[in-house]
């Protein structure tokens, strides 16, 4: 996988894991210093560094009371990393966050359980906005509509940039610019 120097050092990346080819990954490149790689859930199974990050987007319906096969390959990278972002609206990802080993960074379209939540999520003009609340924080967030307004994506991105600790007012700024 990608690895970047970085006086001296080797930094690990920041895993995407989802389908592939997605606006998270995109987002988090303009967010983060250092690498950030996709990998499918497959990929995330026969992955075999550590990252400093692991960046959940999705997840299939699991067999019964159990994690799924994607989850499961998403857990055994989540062991070799400092912190597994991932959602709360979906049922599989509030288990995974209640399961997962390690530092949980979680983001919820209202959740206030939720590490980062959105609240207040509307269309105004060309424009999704919604107030974003982490930290004890509050800060409106104003996106581009684009194609399709991707609500999540800019969780996850925003999310995953909080938990590697860039300040809450720069990751807002870099992600609205």
């Amino acid at each position: 996988m990608t690895t970047v120097k970085k006086q001296g050092t080797i930094e690990a990346p920041v895993a995407v894991v989802g389908r592939g080819g997605t606006l998270t990954a995109g987002l988090l490149r303009r967010l983060l210093p250092g690498p950030v790689v996709e990998l499918t859930p497959c990929q995330a199974a026969l992955y075999e560094g550590s990252c400093r990050a692991v960046v959940v987007e999705n997840f299939d319906p699991p067999a019964g009371r159990t994690l799924s096969g994607c989850a499961a390959a998403r857990w055994e990278l989540s062991k070799r990393s400092g912190v597994t972002v991932v959602g709360l609206d979906d049922p599989e990802g509030r288990r995974f966050a209640g399961a997962v080993p390690g530092a949980v960074y979680a983001y919820s379209d209202g959740r206030p359980q939720a590490d980062l939540t959105a609240k207040n999520v509307r269309f105004k003009g060309e424009r999704l906005e919604f107030v974003a609340l982490a930290r004890g924080e509050l800060m409106r967030v104003r996106l581009p509509v684009g194609k399709q307004p991707r609500l999540y994506d800019h969780l996850a991105a925003l999310a995953g940039a909080l938990a590697l600790g860039v300040p809450f007012a720069d990751a807002v700024a870099k992600l609205s610019g």
